[in-house]
């Protein structure tokens, strides 16, 4: 093959890998998941805040903070492109990363090349550039704004500048190695293992060749400076591990084996590693489950890429004194190790490094393929080899695609996987908020403390007056309400696929709302619904048993007012649970962060049962209560199986940690009696 036919078949890998990664990436995968929405708040922070710049990211366990620079770049340019900062600018981002991966692999595969020219054909670098390109375990998360795409890329770019330094004494290369195993710190855990596969290969390089004394002072001092580059650049990181010792135990806890694994396991090592050995097939459904990570249950390679795949393993095991070989075999393990200690093996997520040595050790089996019919002395004989290699490339990356862009891309498990309906949903408020500012916007259960809908109504520099946020609270503990007749319409979003009770509480309180679903998700399920409260309605449902003033209530103090309560079930029996719910009302924003309580109370004044929580569990607390509202909120109180019968006295109130108690005598509001019956 000529040296311009291989330089367009390397074209040819690229432009395909680019196109497998960018096809229709504004709508696959669809909506907006937790990770990548979370990283997405990171960047969009380092793009506005030039203050903000972290080594680390402390939020979602610890997240190393390289993909978050370079979405927050990906932003800059999308906005200076006069596109959206958004899922898809990310997603562009990693395709870019996945492309460059495969870059990366084919001059990793040239080197190797070089080192062997009388076993590896000028055909190896494309030919691994086509198995990664086509590779759906690789596609799938070149498609994802998170970060394992870049361990591939940088393995293959450390490897090819390692092995290109010892060859060549180049003192650049070896500084580039150092400079890559820093920069894997701070991309992904999976890459925190690249400096020990690095080193290991050059204690191979070195007892290869320490007889060549010619050059072994130039390469220890290359390894000497590829070590001090390394360590000075992670320096950052180490101090800032040392300042916060509890981020770095963050991941690897949530990593380790807890016994739960996709394969029959015992939550044991062995059985993580059977299920990783069986993940590259063809051994029945052996692979990731997670339809987020992977076509459920399907191997990381087809039956197309784990033929040469296998063939290319069998002869870096059966050369494995040769260095070049034995540092594609220690990669493959070692990138694969994350996976084998944690749980959930194989977990095509955290173990996404491997597919860079999986695809040159497949372009070594294609490559053996290529020259297996080279000594056919018939021409049509030897293209045998060659049509055989292309006809595997062929048949592997067409399924692959089919399997993503058909087969995994129609699951209705995406939906959900991807968090389609809450990015649906936090759209649709950012949205309506931005267009009726001065209407109130409330939402249930979820809050802004989740990166989806952080994101969604994320501030936006130039977007004229500032979008209010809606209100968040959790529908089923607790419900706000404009108390009378409201002067303006007001918007309830309902997550119903999490929030049953509020569509069952919400037409009760407020008869005249109308309803309209704001997402469905693909089996027709309506997941989130908005209720609209007209003008000048009145709301409804008083308390059963009302205190004070009907309309005022009794007032507790710190802007609060008791109007009533409400007590189920009637009557409550010993061992099950009183529910009491607490209608207050607001008269002005409380500046105290209140806890409720609730007490049953004996007639020796000994409290038999009780519970004390802020307001909605905490969902919607006092310092967020807002003057002209009424908050339902519902206390659950257990009560004991072996309380007597008989009745009891009812108390509720508030206090703060300080001390300050409402009503501030302290022994809080007296509701009454209520009768306890016995277990049933």
């Amino acid at each position: 093959m000529s040296q311009r036919m291989g330089w367009i078949m390397g074209a040819v890998a690229v432009i395909l890998a680019a196109g497998l990664r960018l096809w229709q990436i504004d709508s696959l995968p669809p909506g907006f998941h937790f990770d990548e929405a979370f990283e997405g708040m990171e960047a969009w922070r380092i793009l506005l805040e030039p203050s903000y710049r972290p080594v680390w990211l402390t939020g979602n366990f610890g997240v190393p903070p390289l993909n978050a620079y370079l979405n927050a770049l990906g932003f800059g340019l999308a906005r200076a492109a006069g596109g959206e900062a958004g899922p898809t600018a990310m997603r562009v981002v990693a395709a870019l990363l996945g492309v460059l991966g495969v870059a990366a692999v084919m001059g990793l595969a040239d080197e190797m090349r070089r080192w062997l020219p009388d076993q590896l054909s000028p055909a190896l670098p494309w030919l691994s550039g086509l198995m990664l390109a086509g590779m759906r375990w690789h596609l799938h998360f070149s498609r994802m704004g998170i970060e394992p795409v870049m361990v591939p890329l940088i393995w293959a770019a450390a490897l090819w500048a390692l092995l290109r330094g010892w060859r060549t004494g180049a003192w650049q290369a070896f500084a580039l190695s150092g400079a890559l195993m820093a920069l894997g710190m701070y991309a992904y855990q999976g890459a925190w293992v690249i400096p020990f596969l690095l080193a290991a290969t050059a204690l191979h390089l070195l007892w290869q060749g320490w007889q060549e004394q010619a050059q072994r002072t130039r390469r220890l001092v290359g390894l000497g400076m590829a070590g001090t580059v390394a360590l000075a650049g992670v320096l950052p990181l180490a101090l800032f591990f040392v300042q916060h010792p509890d981020s770095i135990l963050m991941r690897p806890t949530q990593l380790a084996i807890v016994g739960e694994t996709s394969s029959p396991a015992d939550g044991t090592v062995g059985s993580a590693l059977w299920a990783t050995v069986k993940m590259f097939g063809p051994f029945g459904l052996p692979g990731d489950p997670d339809p987020r990570r992977n076509m459920p249950g399907l191997p990381a390679l087809n039956v197309w890429q784990a033929l040469p795949f296998y063939l290319g393993l069998a002869l870096a095991v059966w050369r494995v004194r040769r260095p070049v070989y034995a540092a594609l075999a220690m990669g493959l393990v070692g990138l694969l190790l994350p996976g084998v200690l944690s749980e959930y093996a194989p977990h095509f997520h955290r173990i996404l490094g491997a597919a860079g040595p999986a695809a040159l050790l497949g372009g070594l089996g294609l490559d053996a393929i290529w020259q297996g019919t080279r000594w056919i002395a018939s021409p049509r004989g030897a293209r045998v080899g060659p049509v055989m290699a292309l006809a595997l490339l062929a048949g592997g990356t067409v399924q692959a695609a089919h399997t993503y862009f058909v087969r995994w891309a129609h699951l209705p498990d995406l939906y959900y996987a991807f968090d389609v309906g809450l990015w649906e949903t936090g759209q649709w408020v950012a949205a309506q908020a931005a267009d009726q500012p001065d209407q109130p916007f409330y939402i249930s259960p979820r809050g802004a403390e989740h990166p989806t809908l952080a994101f969604a109504w994320r501030e936006r520099p130039g977007a004229g007056a500032r979008v209010p946020r809606p209100v968040t609270f959790d529908g089923r503990t607790v419900f706000p309400l404009t108390a009378g007749i409201n002067p303006v319409p007001e918007q309830y979003v309902v997550i119903e696929h999490e929030d049953w009770r509020t569509p069952l509480l919400l037409p009760e309180v407020l008869p005249a709302a109308t309803s309209t679903p704001i997402s469905v998700d693909l089996d027709g399920a309506v997941y989130a619904r908005v209720y609209t409260r007209p003008a000048q309605s009145e709301a409804a449902r008083p308390p059963r048993y009302a205190l004070g003033e009907a309309s005022n209530g009794l007032a507790l103090g710190d802007g609060i007012a008791l109007l009533g309560v409400d007590v189920l079930p009637e009557p409550p029996r010993a061992g099950a649970s009183l529910y009491v719910q607490a209608h207050w009302r607001v008269t002005a924003a409380p500046e105290q962060d209140w806890t409720v309580f609730v007490h049953v109370v004996a007639a020796d004044g000994t409290v038999v049962a009780g519970y004390d929580r802020p307001p909605g569990n905490g969902a919607l607390p006092t310092p967020r209560w807002q003057p002209g509202w009424r908050v339902l909120d519902e206390v659950e109180v257990p009560l004991p199986s072996d309380l007597p019968p008989s009745d009891y006295g009812l108390r509720l109130g508030l206090y703060t940690r300080d001390g300050q108690q409402l009503p501030s005598h302290g022994a809080g509001v007296t509701l009454g009696a209520v009768t306890i019956a016995a277990p049933e």
